[in-house]
């Protein structure tokens, strides 16, 4: 054995450095390309490769993948609108039923029984007392 230890000592290959690759897009198409952007959104930036990071940059600054804002199809203006013509609609609808069901319509009653029984008439009541101790 110790002949064996004396001969040529072995040759070792150095270790080759392993590149991290830039991950292959799919063939699929889109859905390739959403997995890798998710799997580069999970990285840190220090395990990120350069080409990796470089790729990460052109898609950030690319005008076409940028997000859009949405525009919302309902907006104030409209919300008030539609309220007011569900009151008014309502009104309509009760003050029509009112006048074929009951024999003595009378559209001054209905019209006091209504704004009371909403509480419209005791909003004013309340902001008139309180406009009026103001200025008492």
């Amino acid at each position: 054995m110790a002949k064996k230890d004396s001969q040529k000592p072995e040759k070792t290959k150095p270790q080759k450095e392993k590149k991290a690759k830039a991950p292959k897009e799919n063939k699929k198409g889109k859905k390739g390309k959403k997995g890798d952007e998710t799997a580069a959104a999970a990285s840190s930036p220090e395990n990120m490769t350069n080409s990796q990071l470089e790729q990460a940059i052109k898609d950030s600054n690319d005008p076409a993948s940028s997000l859009k804002k949405i525009k919302s199809p309902v907006s104030v203006k409209n919300f008030f609108l539609f309220l007011l013509g569900f009151i008014l609609l309502t009104f309509a609808i009760v003050i029509v039923w009112c006048a074929i069901a009951v024999d003595k319509f009378n559209f001054v009653t209905v019209i006091k029984d209504m704004s009371y029984q909403y509480g419209i008439t005791q909003f004013f009541q309340n902001m008139w007392t309180t406009m009026s101790g103001w200025f008492s």
